[in-house]
């Protein structure tokens, strides 16, 4: 079967330059700063898929729009529209110019309101009869258009960053039918599927049951992947050896304890050598006191003979009686016995003199060994003190920091291990809230689209989904699905409209992304095509408000960018953005450039149109 992508795009009219763009099978990027022109080329698109004109005849002097589209074995299909005046307003042509060579589409002029634009739009995809799809809960059907099929392959700026799932359509918001539409691109199957009524009580407390279940799982997936976040805050758990590393500290621990262990032993020594000494010391000490008593005694010695001698010296001298002072005798020096001991103390007090001298010799051996052990001891203190310091004030904080820093590794361990945790704990509820939201209800007595898309085809796309958001580098790589209540994803536990701006236009584009190639290999119709406007949300873009913690991270654009170039397969993709990532391998990628600066590469995409 051919497979159509566009080749050209073009605006004209009487008074103003022609513009032309042209794009490649594969991917195409156009890119340049606000204001260049690049969203009048998407929404020129748009208007040749019959939607609402691009800008005004009147501001722009252009009113004449066309699409060249080419397949892949050497058709062409042309189509010209114009913007016209209407009752209210300018507005687009009821009919389209189509010049074709493809034998399923007539050159002629076909009418968009009778839908024949449309089924020969359709007929580009393989779709060769009109159909009716069931369109509410209620069996009313719908008409199947390429209008009803656009937002499964086309996306623009203002619904980029949308809240509402990119299944469904951005303005009506008939869910049923969109799932109706999926459905008959993968199956070709319009049909419907009656199921058992129930009463509206029972129904109600059902489905309150079932949500309840569904959003107590989705919280506690949150709560895990915000915990997982927490953790990884910390670079070293994804970059770190842990286990290596506390390895080398307990090491390095045992190497400081054996030498603590050893000053601790070079410690006792001294002081059994301290010990020694002082004991020493003390005796030496001992006997310099019973030296100088002994010393004191032989000095009373001296004094009490030199005493006697004097008194014998006097009492020589006494020539009439006297009374004696002490027992009041009268004291006859005729009568007094004359025995002479000054000889004798004499010969005493030399006797203790040379005994005095000799002790005196001793005292200063003595003092001399009191210095000597005073100076060993105060060296032996020294070095007591200085092997307790190097194992107080070196050694212990060392080991002391090293434990610390094992403590520290041993904490990034088990944070990792929570992670390792969080990661099978989030799969898990992840599991069972696919489950849940795919069990069987045999009472449902409203027809929902979501009946006819099968649990495999939701695992599918889920699993497609969780793919790319890890690989295109979301924070913390959370587990992520896609919701059957809501059929949008549903990532970290988190819904993806309680994201920010930035990340809803990221997750919308992959689940396009992901849409395109799943029915490139599923479906039996599918548009090989995909359209972005602005899918990263740059800050630059001031008309949509965007914070810094809204938007997405350079490493998800870059991420996001390369999966794109590297995934395209059999597809087309136009993606018009304002700055593009430097380091994607671009290549093999077809890349248009426009600026607001004249005389700088390609002036805006309206030749004629100065801004």
């Amino acid at each position: 079967m051919s497979r159509f992508y566009i080749k050209q795009i073009t605006a004209s009219g009487d008074k103003v330059q022609f513009s032309e763009v042209s794009f490649r099978d594969g991917v195409n990027i156009i890119y340049g700063p606000s204001n260049a022109g690049k969203s009048y080329i998407i929404n020129c698109i748009n208007f040749m898929f019959a939607g609402d004109p691009p800008f005004t005849k009147s501001a722009t002097g252009y009113d004449t729009i066309s699409m060249l589209m080419e397949s892949d074995d050497g058709y062409a299909i042309s189509m010209t529209r114009k913007i016209v005046d209407g009752k209210n307003g300018e507005t687009g042509a009821g009919t389209v110019d189509v010049t074709s060579n493809f034998p399923a589409v007539e050159s002629k002029e076909y009418s968009i309101a009778k839908l024949e634009y449309s089924d020969m739009l359709l007929r580009l995809m393989g779709i060769k009869e009109h159909h009716e799809i069931i369109a509410t809960e209620d069996f009313a059907s719908q008409n199947l258009s390429i209008r009803s099929l656009l937002h499964f392959f086309f996306i623009d700026e203002d619904n980029i960053f949308g809240k509402g799932t990119v299944f469904d359509t951005p303005k009506y918001r008939k869910i049923n039918a969109s799932l109706c539409l999926l459905n008959f691109l993968l199956t070709n199957d319009d049909s419907m599927h009656l199921m058992p009524e129930e009463s509206k009580e029972e129904r109600e407390k059902r489905i309150t049951e079932r949500t309840g279940v569904i959003v107590y799982l989705n919280q506690k997936i949150e709560e895990l992947t915000r915990r997982k976040g927490e953790l990884e805050k910390k670079e070293a758990i994804r970059e770190i050896d842990v286990e290596g590393k506390i390895d080398e500290l307990l090491s390095s621990i045992e190497e400081i304890e054996s030498e603590i262990g050893t000053a601790s032993g070079e410690n006792r020594e001294l002081m059994r050598q301290r010990y020694e000494v002082s004991t020493k010391l003390e005796q030496s000490l001992f006997l310099k006191e019973r030296y100088s008593v002994l010393k004191s005694q032989y000095e009373s010695d001296i004094l009490r003979l030199r005493f006697i001698q004097d008194g014998e010296i006097k009492e020589g001298s006494v020539e009439k009686a006297v009374v004696c002072p002490f027992c009041q005798h009268a004291i006859d020096p005729k009568t007094a016995v004359h025995e002479s001991y000054v000889e004798a103390s004499a010969v005493e007090i030399q006797r203790i003199q040379l005994q005095i001298d000799d002790l005196m010799s001793a005292e200063i051996d003595v003092n001399r060994g009191i210095e000597e052990l005073e100076g060993e001891l105060q060296e032996i203190d020294a070095q007591i003190q200085e092997v307790t310091d190097v194992i107080n004030l070196e050694l212990k904080p060392r080991a002391t920091e090293l434990r610390r820093s094992v403590e520290a590794y041993k904490e990034i361990l088990r944070a990792r291990q929570e992670i390792y945790a969080i990661d099978a704990m989030a799969a898990e509820l992840n599991t069972d809230v696919f489950n849940k939201e795919n069990e069987e209800d045999e009472n449902d007595t409203k027809f929902s689209g979501r009946d006819l898309i099968s649990t495999e085809v939701w695992k599918a796309l889920s699993d497609g989904l969780n793919t790319m958001v890890k690989e295109c580098g979301y924070p913390n790589k959370p587990e992520s699905r896609i919701s059957v209540d809501t059929v949008d994803a549903v990532v970290g536990g988190k819904f993806k409209k309680d994201e920010g701006k930035g990340f809803r236009a990221f997750l919308n584009t992959i689940m396009l992304f992901n849409l395109m190639k799943y029915l490139e290999d599923e479906a039996i119709y599918a548009p090989h095509l995909l359209i972005l406007d602005s899918p990263i949300l740059s800050l630059k873009e001031k008309k949509h408000n965007i914070s810094e913690k809204e938007r997405a991270t350079p490493g998800m654009r870059e991420s996001l960018f390369k999966y794109i170039v590297e995934n395209i397969g059999d597809n087309q993709i136009i993606i018009a953005e304002n700055e593009i990532p430097d380091s994607v391998d671009y290549s093999s990628v077809h890349l248009i450039e426009y600026t607001t600066e004249e005389g700088e590469g390609t002036y805006g995409f309206l030749r004629s149109i100065k801004n």
